[in-house]
């Protein structure tokens, strides 16, 4: 699964390829709703569908076919991921996977040059969001976390306060950032992401 600036990142991506197939920032509320589930109420089965692949991307709308390419994007990393044997290729933890997105975050957020962007569409609640989650006040908080997490590119310090905003422990938070740096230290690390860019833009071509 892939993080939050990813997911705006590798969106944008396959955003090119669907052209015209796209025509409101919907779909930008969409691509960042699934993972609304880090919150603890609603199921990752519930905002995240069973099987997409390139030709089912578009939904029945923008709202749904920006969550149809997050769980695309989440299913060809974690196949990636699997193929290049990253357990093997990068030092054990049991936060790896979870560093890992965060590391990923950091060195994808200059590829993207318009957050103010996705700061207004997630200044609204869209209809679709409450469909999945009947919660005006968990939406809102959601938004929040984002637009929070997106100011600029992660630090230990936003790393922490999202973390923390998802329910995790202070000390968790803590370990978490002491993984990203073990990660950030190890030249694989890098190596593996721009692998996986690569491998999404072959897909994509």
């Amino acid at each position: 699964m892939a993080g939050e600036v990813a997911h705006v990142v590798y969106g944008a991506r396959v955003l090119t390829y669907l052209d015209d197939k796209v025509t409101s920032p919907e779909f930008w509320a969409g691509t960042l709703f699934p993972d609304i589930r880090h919150l603890g109420i609603i199921s990752r089965q519930h905002t995240h569908f069973d099987s997409v692949s390139l030709e089912t991307l578009v939904g029945t709308g923008d709202f749904e076919t920006g969550m149809r390419v997050h769980t695309w994007v989440d299913a060809t990393r974690d196949q990636f991921l699997r193929e290049a044997n990253m357990k093997e290729a990068l030092p054990w933890h049991p936060f790896v996977p979870h560093a890992l997105k965060l590391v990923e975050d950091e060195l994808l957020y200059e590829r993207f040059d318009d957050w103010n962007l996705i700061h207004r569409v997630l200044n609204k609640t869209h209809d679709e969001e409450l469909h999945y989650v009947n919660s005006l006040q968990h939406i809102t908080t959601w938004h929040s976390v984002l637009q929070d997490y997106f100011k600029q590119a992660p630090t230990d310090e936003t790393r922490y306060q999202l973390a923390l905003s998802i329910g995790l422990s202070e000390s968790s938070a803590e370990e978490i950032n002491k993984v990203v740096a073990l990660l950030k230290a190890d030249e694989r690390t890098e190596k593996l992401i721009k692998q996986f860019l690569y491998h999404l833009e072959t897909l994509l071509q």
